[in-house]
């Protein structure tokens, strides 16, 4: 306890009273964290623009035993996206990082790997804009994987055979994956080509991945939303309210 220095993610920030903001950022070093930034709604708050979701900062705050929320003592800016404001699509893929984050990610955890993938797919979503869905299957995926609810894709849970490159999987109602022959035709058929991207997701970093992405047909692309939203659902037992296939014309 006592004063904290870590780099972080601010995810979203709300009013509270007439001048302070409730500040919810993911840290380095301490996971989720939340914290009062007072007289963050002044006119000529020091804070500035260091508060607008995720722009990556330096964050200084001094953290009180047996309290959730911290109190900011300084945040300094060490990279700002704010060239993203004008992508809707991608504003709408943000806040949908944000909210899976708040809902895989228990307050005051430290997951470093969390930090680094989210960290990572904002800057792959910065370079390459026109791949917002890319980027948001990828984090998709791996939230899914370090929060443990991603089957093994490798091989069959039943036959333990590995599975094949060109070779489409049956997920079933226990959440593993089967080979056609384990199946018995029961639970959702995955194609060789989202299993494919899946894996494939697993090995490289969002921005290969999204490069990677570059013409892929339409139907690979819905797919893989389709695999990514129910996996999702599984987990929170409800539908993510901000799931979208982020897939336009122009992908």
């Amino acid at each position: 306890m006592g004063l904290v220095d870590t780099e972080a993610i601010i995810l979203r920030s709300y009013r509270l009273a007439e001048a302070d903001k409730i500040v919810i950022s993911l840290t380095k070093s301490a996971g989720v964290v939340r914290g009062v930034a007072n007289g963050a709604r002044r006119l000529k708050s020091k804070y500035g623009a260091s508060l607008e979701p995720f722009t990556l900062v330096t964050l200084n705050y001094y953290e009180k035993e047996g309290r959730e929320l911290v109190s900011l003592r300084h945040v300094e800016i060490l990279k700002s996206y704010f060239d993203l404001a004008r992508n809707t699509e991608a504003v709408h893929a943000l806040e949908y990082w944000g909210e899976l984050v708040l809902e895989f990610a228990p307050p005051h955890e430290p997951n470093e790997k969390l930090f680094r993938m989210a960290k990572a797919c904002v800057e792959a979503l910065a370079e390459e804009p026109g791949q917002v869905d890319a980027c948001v299957r990828y984090f998709e995926i791996w939230t899914l994987k370090l929060a443990g609810f991603l089957p093994d894709l490798r091989a069959c849970a039943a036959c333990k055979r590995e599975l094949g490159e060109d070779e489409t999987a049956t997920i079933n109602l226990d959440q593993t994956l089967h080979c056609a022959a384990c199946s018995k035709h029961v639970g959702d058929k995955w194609s060789s080509e989202s299993l494919k991207r899946m894996r494939l997701i697993q090995r490289v970093s969002p921005l290969n991945f999204a490069r990677a992405s570059t013409g892929s047909a339409m139907a690979a692309r819905r797919e893989l939303s389709q695999i990514t939203e129910r996996l999702i659902a599984r987990a929170l037992e409800r539908a993510p309210r901000g799931h979208s296939n982020f897939i336009t014309a122009d992908n």
